[in-house]
This record gives C-alpha cells, sequence and structure tokens, in this order.
C-alpha cells in the first residue's frame, strides 16, 4: 500500500536531475518516477558513494522543459543497490522547502502525464 501524500508516476527517460553533493556536480541523473514532494533516482554506484539516508542534496534542480524550473534543497530518505553486483543506487529523494508554486506545478505535471498515460495491466 502506497502511503505517500502527493502520487508517483515513472518519468524515466524523459525526466533528469542535477545536483551537487561534497563539492562535486552531479549531471544527467535518471528520475524513475516523480511526484509533488519527491521522486526516485538512479545513480551510478561508481559516481556516488557518499549517499546514505538523510544525506542533504543542494542546488536540486529537475531537467525537463515541462517541469519548473530553479533549484531547491532535496533530501535522501532511501537507498537500495549497496550490493557489490549491483550498478546503480535507486535513491528516494524528499525535496525540501519548496516554493507552492513549484510543488503545484510538478502536481500538475504528474497529474496530466498520468491521465495521458493511463497505466496498462496484463
Amino acid at each position: 500500500m502506497d502511503k505517500r501524500l502527493h502520487s508517483r508516476i515513472a518519468v524515466e527517460p524523459q525526466c533528469k536531475a542535477r545536483f551537487q553533493l561534497g563539492g562535486q556536480s552531479y549531471n544527467n541523473i535518471t528520475v524513475s518516477n516523480l511526484g509533488a514532494d519527491g521522486c526516485c533516482i538512479q545513480v551510478p554506484k561508481q559516481s556516488v558513494s557518499s549517499l546514505n539516508d538523510k544525506t542533504l542534496l543542494e542546488g536540486w534542480e529537475l531537467i525537463h522543459p515541462s517541469l519548473p524550473k530553479g533549484t531547491i534543497k532535496a533530501k535522501v530518505v532511501w537507498c537500495h543497490g549497496q550490493e557489490p553486483r549491483t550498478e546503480f543506487i535507486e535513491t528516494g529523494i524528499q525535496f525540501m522547502d519548496v516554493p507552492s508554486g513549484y510543488s503545484r506545478d510538478l502536481d500538475k505535471y504528474v497529474t496530466t502525464l498520468a491521465k495521458s498515460n493511463p497505466p496498462s495491466f496484463m
């Protein structure tokens, strides 16, 4: 059961993100799913070894023409894929101190995308 306040929708491969961590810039990071309050990203394991729960990501920015412009703060809330055989670290991100217009625009994008791409069941 999903306990999120805001729904999420798959946005891979069209949505990317960038952020700073420990003085390093990370660009073109794949966003798997997106909601008004956060997302899930796939970070190449060899790129970021210092990700863990509660890591703060500065200068967070979503890269997609239909998404709000500007940078915000984000926080890692969970990480999966730390095993030696995995190539990516799947990471849950929570957006922090987000202007209301930014959240509203994200929610509008997610709702529009969900209406145009209803889930299919096999």
